[in-house]
């Protein structure tokens, strides 16, 4: 460990900040952030001294104790560095690499292309051979018969709500169309991922038992007639039965069947993507794989989607994930064919040596003549502007091989496909995508903390009532089934129907406002309960309530009665605290991040890839308010109980994270069941705090995993009512001091005068 205390300077103000090397350069920032309200991936450490710029661990170690922290959205970010190669720019702004390593990579382009004059082929035609089929399937994207049959078989309803959802987690309520738009392309992937089925070996269509390949056999013409040149024959393991699997080209027909490889998913999924409306292109490897791009107003950009492993906007999946040696990566649309290679690779000198097809100037011109053909009958508008997006394309293209990736993000291999084959082909890498330096987010939760302040009136109802502990959990049970029924309904227009007395009560009111929802009486007397304001925040906050409600019937059914007794933590859950930054040592993208520990839901948790022996995460109050935290909860999360916490601590600051207060440590604990909670009162009272840390040390089985995950974490602060009763206090006994201390004045003066 080494310690060191820095003054650090931002607009005329100086900080003071301890840094420990044991928490590591991450958790350095997060403390200016707390100080200074410049976020993490904006900020800019310059050492006074010498206006070096800190960027690692060992620099803090070396350098005077003297810093200038700049956030760098005041800086000028459009400073150009041209370099000789196809006379493009580079921006500052991007991670470069550098210079000698350009000078190194240039160079070895150099000879590449000299090498490529005597290994490439004659342009014997073998490149657009391999193109021109690809082009015919494109077309059949464009037929409106085909797009309504996609269409028609997607949840358009449900992948909105989830879009706008997605949107609202990040603190989005009110998105413009370009926004929600990208927002349903992700889920339509998401959607996609889980409805189309890989086949490695098709089931047996005789007795539904495991199959072997048998080798090839003839099409039909039925199986000619939608594309299957190839058909691939699989033998029972256990019938003997022969069972045909056609490789099928056409897009509607793959609506259909729902079934392939990656050639089927990206041709089906392409076609989803038109259907939709999205400028799209079907992404041809040389190397053996097929993906899928579209254009994204919100990106101003292409945008990379891979419908087998449900990634996006990762091109360097392949290279990176799976060690792909590319060559070739052709991309197909109805308006052009572009080699977009240079966008899917960082060794741009290493891939030339393999592209012996042909030599570049032949490719070039075999793509121009293939993107004339398609863009015939155009009209000269229409032309100009795709003229112009392929110039911007070719200089973001040029740009991107000589930017450096975030060595934080960490990519997965291939998941797609029978794990020997993945082994054989050398596609298999770690199995996830995830992240090792994660940015501050803000957790949007408000609406968790009110849900669990208004089941406090409704539970006070049920004590007045003096209902029994088996009556408490049948009404609760029928809250849950209403519940469900609003979820189920179509999320712009909620409505269930209630008829029990409870539903009339202030505090059922309460908790629907909680929800954003309210009743309404129909003539027949009948209560209606129907939205009351935004539909989104009411998606946001029903999973809460469904699982809030799940907690309480679980806890009652272990309590001997319910009463007055009840109604104290954990089973009342009040002044939890909200809407706070977190920091994490990792997370797994794009559902494992660090915020989906306060999410108030068993659906996503926070998962950590490398934190089974050492993880952290740290919560900042919003407005750097000092709280007292008088209890916190951990829940399990869904799966692998291995990766649960076994072994943390809990720390407070108050000088945004300099120095640590430690408020709870807990050894060899353990969840015995999935999605439980575990309570932990905070013994150390009285102290206040703007940042709390837990520091997970170990997980429940080190041995078997590298992973940490944590369902939820919930934190609670003294209440508001027991701070004014103690101020309350406090200004009594300071009237009362000073009624005294006017008394005894009085009798002093009353003596002198006296004596006197």
């Amino acid at each position: 460990m080494v310690a060191r205390k820095f003054q650090v300077r931002h607009n005329d103000y100086d900080f003071v900040v301890d840094y420990d090397t044991d928490d590591g350069f991450e958790v350095f920032k997060f403390q200016l952030f707390s100080l200074t309200s410049v976020p993490p991936d904006e900020q800019k450490i310059i050492c006074a001294h010498d206006d070096r710029v800190v960027a690692e661990d060992s620099d803090l170690i070396s350098i005077s104790e003297k810093l200038r922290l700049v956030s760098i959205n005041d800086e000028v970010q459009e400073q150009r560095l041209s370099k000789s190669i196809s006379n493009s720019a580079r921006n500052d702004a991007e991670l470069l690499v550098s210079d000698e390593e350009l000078a190194r990579m240039l160079q070895a382009e150099e000879e590449a292309l000299l090498l490529q004059q005597y290994v490439a082929a004659e342009d014997n035609g073998e490149f657009e051979q391999r193109i021109r089929p690809y082009i015919a399937q494109v077309s059949k994207y464009e037929d409106p018969v085909s797009q309504e049959a996609a269409r028609k078989t997607v949840p358009v309803d449900e992948l909105e709500e989830k879009a706008l959802v997605s949107l609202a987690k990040e603190g989005n309520f009110k998105p413009s169309k370009i926004e929600q738009d990208h927002a349903f392309l992700l889920q339509l992937l998401s959607w996609f991922k889980q409805s189309f089925r890989w086949v490695n070996a098709p089931p047996c269509d005789g007795c539904g038992n495991e199959t072997m390949n048998n080798g090839m056999g003839s099409p039909l013409s039925s199986e000619i007639q939608f594309g299957a040149s190839r058909v691939e024959l699989f033998r029972c393991k256990f019938c003997s039965r022969i069972t045909r699997f056609p490789r099928y080209n056409d897009p509607l027909k793959l609506v259909e069947t729902r079934r392939g490889r990656c050639g089927e998913w990206a041709n089906c999924f392409t076609l989803y993507c038109r259907a939709f409306g999205y400028e799209s292109r079907l992404i041809l490897d040389f190397t053996d794989h097929v993906w899928t791009e579209c254009f994204s107003q919100f990106l101003g950009r292409w945008m990379h989607l891979d419908p087998c492993e449900g990634v996006y906007d990762k091109p360097l999946l392949y290279e990176n994930g799976w060690n792909k040696k590319l060559n070739y990566a052709i991309a197909i649309a109805k308006d052009g064919v572009y080699d977009v290679t240079k966008r899917y690779t960082r060794k741009w000198h290493e891939v030339l040596t393999r592209r012996n097809i042909t030599s570049e100037p032949a490719l070039s011109a075999v793509l121009t003549t293939l993107t004339q053909e398609c863009r015939r009958g155009f009209s000269s508008q229409v032309l100009s502007e795709l003229d112009g997006r392929d110039k911007k394309e070719r200089e973001a293209l040029e740009s991107d091989i000589y930017s450096t990736d975030d060595a934080s993000i960490s990519l997965p291999g291939r998941q797609s496909g029978d794990e020997e084959w993945r082994k054989l082909r050398l596609e298999f890498g770690s199995d996830s995508l995830s992240c090792s330096s994660c940015p501050v987010r803000k957790c949007i939760d408000e609406h968790v903390t009110r849900i669990y302040n208004a089941f406090h009136p409704v539970l006070s109802h049920f004590v007045k009532e003096e209902h029994s502990k088996f009556k408490v959990i049948e009404l609760l049970e029928n809250l849950k089934g209403i519940f469900m029924d609003v979820k189920n309904s179509p999320f712009k227009k909620r409505k269930a129907s209630v008829d029990s007395m409870l539903y009339g009560t202030q505090a059922f009111a309460e908790l629907l406002s909680s929800l954003s929802l309210e009743t309404k009486v129909n003539p027949d007397g009948r209560v209606d309960i129907c939205l009351a304001g935004d539909p989104v925040k009411t998606s946001l906050a029903l999973p809460v309530v469904l699982d809030a409600l799940d907690d309480m019937v679980h806890s009652i059914e272990k309590c001997d009665s319910f009463g007055e007794d009840s109604l104290s933590f954990p089973f009342l859950k009040l002044n939890r605290m909200h809407s706070g930054s977190v920091l994490a040592s990792g997370e797994e993208l794009p559902l494992g991040i660090a915020t989906s520990a306060f999410d108030g839901t068993r659906t996503f948790k926070w998962e950590e890839p490398n934190g089974a022996k050492g993880g952290w995460i740290i919560y900042k109050v919003t407005d750097n308010k000092m709280h007292e935290l008088v209890a916190y909860e951990l829940m399990s999360a869904n799966d692998a109980p291995e990766r649960d916490p076994k072994d943390w601590v809990v720390e407070g600051s108050n000088d945004g994270g300099s120095s640590w207060h430690l408020l709870d440590k807990q050894t060899s604990q353990t969840f015995e069941r999935r999605f439980q909670r575990r309570s932990f009162k905070i013994t150390s009272s009285g102290l206040l705090f703007s940042v709390f840390r837990f520091r997970f040390l170990a997980v429940r089985d080190v041995q078997s995993t590298s992973r940490l995950q944590v369902g939820s974490i919930d934190l609670y602060e003294r209440s508001g009512q027991e701070n004014g009763r103690e101020n309350g206090t406090w200004l009594q006994i300071s009237l009362q001091r000073k009624v005294l201390g006017i008394l005894v004045l009085i009798l002093v003066l009353s003596v002198f005068f006296l004596l006197d």
